[in-house]
């Protein structure tokens, strides 16, 4: 099946060329396209996306706000956030609302695309900035969530290493794993935690700090 993509973009011409790349696909179905959050949030339960390309910066409610609304009453939507240039602060922000990855503006048409499928596989696109930000969340908590007890010792390593921002390939050949094991820890580590992504466990077991 094909992926479905809401486009969600102030910039005209730029979402236009945002729903070329996505028509010219066989892999991707474009869902939908908006100039602002407001009318996304109306219309996202018709158009079912499967992954929603996000702008940071819209007028009105903020990408940001968006994201952190729909992801209430839609958990398993993946969201990859659109940005003009690797802004750490935002960024996070948004993963903290509940994004899954980050894709620069500027980026290649087919960079675009593999961004959306390795999110729509398990990934999480985003850059060594914000994994930085992430451990130190980790770092900053001083004591263990309950749910940390459930997973066994291989599941913390993936965990760990999902932190990191690491890809399933990655994780596997780190651990000397098939991506196939690797992918049936994640979901085991998923139904323990009661979450649909690696943001959503991140966020369960280690709230964001108000100093981060």
């Amino acid at each position: 099946m094909p992926i479905r993509i809401t486009l969600v973009e102030d910039d005209e011409i730029l979402r236009a060329s945002l729903c070329e790349t996505v028509q010219d696909n066989d892999d991707l179905v474009l869902a939908g396209a908006h100039s602002d959050a407001e009318h996304f949030l109306e219309q996202v339960a018709v158009e079912r996306p499967d992954v929603v390309i996000m702008d940071i910066n819209l007028p009105g409610m903020s990408g940001i706000e968006a994201v952190r609304r729909c992801k209430v009453n839609n958990p398993a939507l993946q969201f990859l956030m659109s940005t003009v240039q690797d802004d750490d602060e935002s960024l996070f922000e948004a993963l903290c609302a509940g994004a899954t990855g980050y894709l620069v503006k500027s980026a290649a048409p087919e960079v675009l695309v593999s961004a959306v499928k390795d999110l729509h596989a398990g990934g999480s696109p985003m850059g060594p900035g914000i994994a930085r930000r992430v451990l130190r969340s980790f770092a900053q908590q001083h004591l263990p969530h309950p749910a940390l007890a459930r997973l066994t010792e291989r599941e913390r390593q993936i965990l760990d290493q999902l932190a990191q921002g690491y890809r399933y390939k990655e994780i596997a050949d780190s651990l000397y794993l098939s991506i196939d094991t690797v992918r049936t820890h994640i979901r085991n580590l998923y139904g323990k935690l009661e979450v649909s992504s690696r943001t959503d466990a991140l966020n369960k077991l280690f709230p964001r700090s108000p100093n981060i």
